[in-house]
C-alpha cells in the first residue's frame, strides 16, 4: 500500500495533475439542479395547456365536428402537448437522477415523483388562468402553432363545410348582419337574423365567436348557432 500511494503521488507530480476546486462541483450540481426545476416547470405548463385544450374543445362534446374516428383522435386530443409534457418530464427524471444523493432514488420514485409535482403544479397553474393566457402568447409568437399544438382552428376554420370563427369587427343590428374577421384575417358577412346565440355570447365589437352555418358565397356565411370561442367567451388565439 506504501508503495502504491508512493507511485500515485509520483504520478500526480509527474503529470501535473491538480485537484478541481469545490466551487466547480457546486457550480455543476447548482446547474443540473437549476435543469431539473426548470423541466418540471415545463412539464407542468405543458400539462397545464393540456387540460386548458381539452376543456375548451368542442370536438369532445360535438362529434358531428368530426367524420371518423382518427379525425376525433387527432382534433380532439392534444398528443403535441401530451408528449412534450412526457419529454420534459423525463429530461426531469433525467437531470434529477444526475444530481447528489438522487442516486438514493429508485427510477420508479423519480418518475412517480415527476408526474405528481407536474399534475399537482399544472391543476394549479390551470385554475389561475395561466395556461389560457399561455397558450394565447405562443399563439401569437409562435409560427404554425396552431397548426401543431393548439387544433382548434382546425376545426373552425372550415367554412365549406358549415365551421367558421372568428372576431366580430361590424354589427348591423337593423339587418341583423355581423361582420368578422376570421382567423386567417379573412373578413365575411354573417347574417344572423334566424341563428341561436349561445346564453355567454355577448354580440359586440371584439367579441370571438365560432359559428355554425353553410357558406352562401365566399365571403358571406350564413349562421344558424353562434359560441363563444371558449368558456368565458372573451379569450380566443388568432391564428399565426
Amino acid at each position: 500500500m506504501e508503495e502504491f500511494s508512493k507511485n500515485t503521488l509520483q504520478q500526480i507530480k509527474k503529470e501535473n495533475i491538480k485537484p478541481i476546486p469545490k466551487w466547480q462541483f457546486l457550480l455543476k450540481d447548482s446547474l443540473v439542479w437549476g435543469l431539473f426545476v426548470l423541466n418540471l416547470i415545463f412539464g407542468s405548463i405543458g400539462f397545464a395547456i393540456s387540460l386548458y385544450l381539452l376543456s375548451n374543445n368542442d370536438v369532445l362534446s360535438d362529434s358531428s365536428l368530426v367524420t371518423n374516428v382518427w379525425e376525433w383522435l387527432i382534433l380532439a386530443i392534444p398528443l403535441a402537448w401530451i408528449l412534450l409534457t412526457t419529454l420534459f418530464v423525463f429530461i426531469a427524471y433525467y437531470n434529477f437522477k444526475h444530481t447528489s444523493g438522487g442516486y438514493r432514488f429508485t427510477v420508479v420514485k423519480i418518475f412517480l415523483m415527476n408526474i405528481v409535482v407536474s399534475i399537482v403544479l399544472g391543476i394549479v397553474i390551470n385554475g389561475l388562468g395561466l395556461s389560457q393566457k399561455l397558450n394565447t402568447i405562443f399563439s401569437d409568437n409562435i409560427p404554425f402553432y396552431n397548426h401543431t399544438m393548439d387544433l382548434r382552428s382546425e376545426v373552425w376554420m372550415r367554412a365549406e363545410s358549415g365551421y367558421l370563427a372568428g372576431t366580430i369587427v361590424d354589427i348591423d343590428s337593423d339587418t341583423k348582419i355581423l361582420k368578422i374577421e376570421d382567423l386567417n384575417g379573412k373578413t365575411w358577412d354573417i347574417p344572423y337574423q334566424d341563428a341561436t346565440v349561445k346564453g355567454r355570447v355577448v354580440l359586440e365589437l371584439g367579441e370571438e365567436i365560432k359559428i355554425v352555418g353553410k357558406m352562401v358565397s365566399d365571403k358571406v356565411f350564413e349562421a344558424s348557432e353562434i359560441r363563444p370561442w371558449v368558456g368565458n367567451g372573451r379569450q380566443m388565439q388568432e391564428n399565426s
